[in-house]
């Protein structure tokens, strides 16, 4: 019987490539707070749960890192390119098999 496909998530890792945080939806909750559907260190599912409070109680950490942020940002556009062209070339490739 074959695997079912992963459950698409972004997934942070650790410098040695082994998943710190897996994430697999992010909504607004009743308060207003981002509230993201988490698995923690590969096992641990959780709700994480980040209010506009607590962002404004960090600002400093994200002015300081403001060129980090925007730098990272611009890679996105890429990455989703390469993503679907990826995607693409995989369906097609199994419409030839089939």
């Amino acid at each position: 019987m074959p695997k079912p496909a992963p459950k698409p998530s972004i997934v942070a890792k650790v410098e040695d490539g082994s998943p710190m945080v897996e994430i697999f939806s992010m909504e607004i909750g009743k308060d207003g707070s981002l509230v993201m559907d988490c698995k923690a260190l590969g096992s641990m599912r959780m709700d994480v749960i980040i209010s506009a409070d607590d962002v404004a109680k960090g600002w400093p950490v994200v002015k300081a890192s403001k060129k980090s942020i925007i730098a990272f940002a611009k890679q996105i556009p890429g990455a989703l390119k390469k993503v679907k062209k990826a995607q693409k070339a995989a369906e097609a490739e199994k419409a030839a098999q089939a």
